[in-house]
């Protein structure tokens, strides 16, 4: 499964103002892509965008080759969670039947099979009788998840899933989107607030700020080592290590000890010693 959006823009109105400016990225199946961004940096909005909530103003988006604007259909085969809402005068067994039914599913043993499978996945199928209105807001991010689970769907849109969850909640449905992506094959687009919990589960991570994409890679958080010396080094001492302006950098913490001893044995004089760690903060901060 390949989704691949080139060139969205959104403009809302008339006002200058790009809520989207030329996004363009690729999405796998297998795949946990984060989305990160202060609030009003686009994340909903492209999130909106793929799910036909919105419409583009330039662009195109993709799905397994087709264009997804020309197939609208083919939105039916994505699983989401955008604020999602629920018939509080109805328990939630009856609230997901009501959508698998408007769906179209027809075979009652299979809708049976299908709820109790994804409340379970939630941790909710004991609480399957209750009405909605007695829910608490994290029971209805749960709620919502499930809902976004029904029917096997292959691409998962989930906006903020982990607000509202206890300790033990989050912990659920972490693991769940971890497993749904690396045992299921599914592609997975979530968004978060919390930046820890995005890059913990995340594979790649796409930064937005005011509807441009300023990062879309692997976030590597690992500590670099810059020391400074008196000295001259062999050119040969350091194979794993490299110099830059008069300073050593060590890009592996395995590799800190062996070189801080290869300089000792040639008389060299440690100055200084820096630790530089790459944060997802710096993002918003702007570092």
């Amino acid at each position: 499964m390949l989704l691949k959006f080139e060139n969205i823009t959104k403009v809302y109105g008339s006002s200058d103002v790009k809520a989207l400016n030329n996004f363009s990225t690729e999405i796998r199946s297998g795949e946990i892509v984060g989305l990160i961004g202060k609030n009003g940096s686009g994340k909903t909005t492209l999130m909106n965008c793929l799910t036909n909530n919105i419409h583009i103003t330039s662009g195109e988006i993709f799905y397994n080759n087709k264009n997804l604007m020309n197939n609208k259909d083919l939105i039916a085969q994505f699983g989401v969670l955008i604020e999602s809402s629920f018939l509080d005068y109805l328990n939630a067994y009856e609230n997901l039947k009501l959508l698998m039914l408007a769906e179209g599913a027809t075979d009652k043993k299979q809708i049976h099979h299908d709820i109790d499978r994804v409340l379970t996945l939630v941790g909710l199928e004991k609480r399957k009788n209750d009405y909605v209105k007695h829910y608490s807001f994290g029971m209805k991010q749960r709620l919502g998840l499930a809902q976004a689970l029904l029917r096997d769907k292959q691409l998962l849109i989930l906006d903020e899933p982990l607000v509202g969850l206890d300790v033990i909640g989050q912990n659920l449905v972490k693991n769940l989107i971890k497993d749904l992506a690396k045992k299921e094959g599914k592609a997975i687009i979530f968004s978060d607030h919390n930046l820890n919990e995005v890059k913990d589960i995340c594979d790649r991570i796409i930064y937005l700020e005011n509807g441009e994409k300023l990062f879309d890679d692997v976030f590597d958080d690992r500590k670099t080592y810059l020391i400074t010396i008196e000295g001259e080094l062999q050119s040969n001492t350091l194979e794993s290590c490299r110099q830059d302006n008069g300073r050593i950098v060590v890009n592996d913490s395995a590799d800190l000890d062996e070189t801080i001893n290869k300089i000792i044995v040639q008389n060299c004089k440690i100055v200084d010693i820096e630790v530089h760690q790459q944060s997802l903060m710096q993002f918003f901060k702007g570092d």
